[in-house]
């Protein structure tokens, strides 16, 4: 058995490495500074409903090949529910339904069936996304790669429609960040894998399970039969080098913990607080990695007025409302709805009623069913750092997992793993972060 590997951070990043490493037989010791993990993706109980709330609503895909390994490995990809066909369904401001399916030919071609299918578009406006899928071949030259999202589909011929009506919704929604701001080279890469991979890696999954209950428990279990341990309450006050490497870590209890190897699996401005003095120059583009937010707005209504598992809303400043009931299986008279907004700087800092009314006042727009409901109960989660904000100057400074000192890596959703920062970047990080672990532990072992 190797000394401990400490871990700081119990989100999917964190746990992840950890998972990981105690597969391999790694001693783990993984902290956490809340008295829950989750980090960014976690679950409560409304204490007025008793119903499960996520911090904010994910969607998986297919093609989150890590994410669905590391949950395969603690035995919980079953709570994930995969479409058999990738379908989405959106509405708009007017009640007009238009739904994005695809087939099952291969890619791209079952893609470009379903967009050529879907309502509400021109004829000549999907016959200009041919142009993007073009672009998307041209890996080589990065032609795009320093535009904004706006310009890159403006440049492809993209009109103001087919942008409002298909590119900006699923861009918004897996960039976290407005379309004029946004990297075309991340939107790139979310093409890529969400529909180069063919039907399997388009489709949508969705937790059936509160977010907490989708991983956290049973990956702490996990760890902790192979002789690991997980400590929530515990705050890492700062990272300790001695001779050019890492020693352990104080915790803000004044308590020290020695590591023969330490992962970094929290967020860039928690880092910052934490590093070393060395590092402190080596990191120095932490700072300049901004957040974006995102606000979930939960609204118990007196009656049902959706059937569908999710949807996405057009020409409402509010972008998603995924239907509770639905997807965790509560049968009740009443319903409870999460209604998201994605790149949420103008509507973080809103009071509670003033978001309660927004989202009313957009359901009742593209829901006719909630013009005659009524409000039970409501309750908003603001996640002020929910992701990385993807500008185009964040693609040239996210730092990469290894860093000079030779016994300490990063991990997290903002690392440099080609995506945008998803569950599946967080735990592809976890991985590499624990690869470097147990590289490091094997040439450690061969030296002794």
């Amino acid at each position: 058995m190797d000394r401990t590997v400490l871990i700081i951070g119990g989100g999917f990043a964190g746990l992840a490495a950890g998972v990981r490493l105690a597969e391999a037989g790694s001693q783990v010791t993984l902290l956490e500074r809340r008295a829950f993990l989750g980090g960014r993706a976690y679950s409560f109980t409304d204490p007025s409903t008793g119903d499960v709330v996520d911090n904010g609503q994910h969607l998986f895909m297919g093609c989150y090949r890590h994410t669905i390994d590391f949950l395969r490995t603690i035995g919980c990809v079953d709570r994930l529910k995969f479409q058999d066909v990738p379908r989405v369904e959106f509405i708009d401001n007017h009640g007009s339904h238009a739904i994005f399916q695809c087939s099952s030919l291969p890619a791209p071609f079952h893609a470009l069936y379903g967009l050529f299918r879907m309502q509400g578009i021109t004829v000549s406006d999907k016959l200009r996304t041919l142009r993007v899928g073009l672009a998307l071949n041209k890996r080589a030259n990065g032609s795009g790669d320093r535009l904004t999202v706006t310009e890159w589909l403006d440049k492809l011929g993209q009109s103001e429609r087919i942008k409002q009506r298909f590119w900006y919704p699923m861009m918004i929604a897996t960039l976290n960040e407005s379309p004029e701001i946004a990297s075309a080279k991340m939107m790139k890469a979310v093409l890529r894998e969400a529909f180069g991979a063919g039907v399997g890696g388009s489709r949508i999954g969705i937790s059936r399970v509160g977010l907490s209950d989708l991983y956290t428990v049973a990956a702490r279990q996990f760890i902790e039969a192979r002789g690991g341990t997980v400590r929530t309450d515990a705050q890492v006050r700062r990272i300790l080098l001695v001779n050019e490497e890492v020693s352990g870590v104080e915790l803000k209890s004044g308590e020290f913990l020695e590591a023969d190897y330490l992962i970094s699996a929290v967020t860039p401005s928690a880092l910052a607080w934490i590093l070393p003095e060395p590092l402190r120059a080596e990191l120095k583009t932490l700072p300049q990695l901004e957040s974006s937010p995102i606000v979930s707005i939960n609204l118990w209504l007196d009656r049902p007025v959706m059937n569908q598992d999710f949807v996405g809303l057009l020409g409402t400043r509010t972008q998603w409302a995924f239907n509770k009931n639905s997807i965790l299986g509560a049968s009740k008279d009443s319903q409870h709805i999460a209604v998201v907004i994605s790149a949420a700087h103008g509507f973080v800092n809103w009071s509670k009623e003033t978001l309660v009314d927004l989202a009313l006042d957009e359901l009742k727009q593209t829901l006719p069913k909630s013009q005659k409901a009524k409000l039970v109960h409501s309750t908003i989660v603001k996640e002020r750092e929910a992701t990385l904000s993807h500008t185009v100057p964040s693609d040239q400074l996210r730092p990469e997992s290894r860093t000079s000192v030779a016994n300490f890596s990063l991990a997290g959703d903002w690392i440099n793993t080609g995506l945008p920062a998803t569950i599946e970047s967080a735990v592809m990080s976890g991985h590499e972060a624990a690869w470097h672990a147990q590289e490091f532990l094997h040439r450690r072992r061969a030296a002794s």
